[in-house]
């Protein structure tokens, strides 16, 4: 007979996992995983260097988390106390998770969207209802409606990954004023935005938003992410939630200085944005659907053709995202915005294929 830890990993192993990309060398050319390589390498490694110089590992990350809280408050023109600090915007989803939901509670997310918040509360028992969005990928407010009656935690994703849109802020408010549970609004890719749900935090009750530095500011391999929340609840995820240490120095103070070279960043996030509509007119010219985007990657519909290209950009050092189909479309790519040189190899690569 199996032990109770034999049958749970039985369990644990009949669970869906996240698809992590495969290994690749770092090259400007790896874009399936939205980081943000328009921030020039050269600013973030004379930071990281100032960063080295002023810290001593042998401590934890105290103090210099504190301070942190402080500046994102003045950056983000809200008070400190709304505010907690994670180890990435993955550490976070997982903590919301095991914190407000258990085994037979109900989460609701919109399909297709961000898979971590499914196998997240997977792992804790709690069944997952998806809502379709839209064709026009907007959402369905109505169903959104139906389908939350009841559950904890509401995970919404804007703008979205993988479709790329934002969700208007009237309606995230309509959500979190209807729903009776939490309403967790992820916003990874706000800073390449038109707007923020960062207004809601003064008017809802239920509302926390997700932020993270893994992509406009270039800092992914940090793992540095934060929860902004009531203050209340903030207070407790904090002193009862998150982990005592749950932040490295290192990250930490690169994430200060970062927030002080912030016209540095802004002028990247410019570029990003600029580099994003070319790449749309870019495959447009081409015959490819590509889906507007308030994020820093691009959407695209190739249909028949999808394995053939991503294969075919893959063995040209090309590395994009494979979606499949999504809602009524064809099969879809997604890729991360690059330099415009970067961006050029893609067209011309795509081209090869679709002739």
């Amino acid at each position: 007979m199996n032990t109770w830890w034999e049958r749970r990993l039985d369990e644990l192993e009949a669970l869906e996992g996240y698809p992590v990309p495969e290994a690749d060398e770092l090259s400007e050319g790896k874009l399936d995983a939205n980081e943000n390589v328009l921030l020039a390498r050269s600013l973030l490694t004379a930071l990281a260097q100032r960063a080295v110089e002023a810290l001593d590992p042998r401590f934890y990350a105290v103090e210099d988390a504190r301070a942190l809280v402080r500046d994102l408050g003045r950056h983000l023109g809200i008070d400190a106390a709304h505010i907690v600090l994670g180890s990435g915007g993955d550490q976070l989803i997982d903590l919301v998770a095991r914190t407000f939901l258990e085994a037979g509670a109900t989460a609701v997310t919109i399909a297709p969207t961000y898979s971590f918040y499914r196998i997240r509360c997977a792992l804790v028992g709690a069944r997952v209802i998806e809502v379709p969005l839209r064709e026009d990928f907007s959402l369905d407010l109505e169903a959104l409606r139906r389908m939350a009656h009841g559950a904890r935690v509401l995970f919404l994703c804007s703008p979205n990954n993988p479709t790329g849109n934002q969700f208007p802020l009237a309606e995230v408010e309509q959500l979190a004023r209807e729903f009776s549970g939490l309403l967790v609004v992820d916003e990874a890719y706000v800073e390449f935005a038109a707007e923020t749900a960062l207004p809601l935090l003064a008017r809802s009750a239920n509302v926390i938003l997700l932020r993270t530095f893994s992509k406009a500011f270039g800092l992914a391999g940090m793992r540095l992410g934060y929860l902004l929340a009531p203050p209340r609840l903030s207070r407790i995820f904090a002193e009862k939630v998150q982990y005592p240490y749950p932040v490295n120095a290192f990250a930490v103070r690169l994430a200060r200085l970062l927030l002080d070279a912030y016209d540095e960043v802004r002028a990247s996030i410019e570029i990003v944005k600029r580099e994003r509509e070319w790449l749309r007119a870019e495959l447009r010219a081409l015959g490819v659907r590509a889906f507007p985007s308030q994020a820093n990657f691009v959407l695209f519909e190739v249909g028949d053709q999808a394995r053939a290209v991503w294969r075919h950009l893959a063995e040209h050092g090309l590395r994009v995202k494979y979606v499949g189909e999504v809602l009524g479309y064809g099969a879809c790519l997604r890729a991360t915005v690059g330099p415009r040189e970067t961006n050029r190899a893609l067209i011309a690569r795509i081209r090869e294929v679709l002739g």
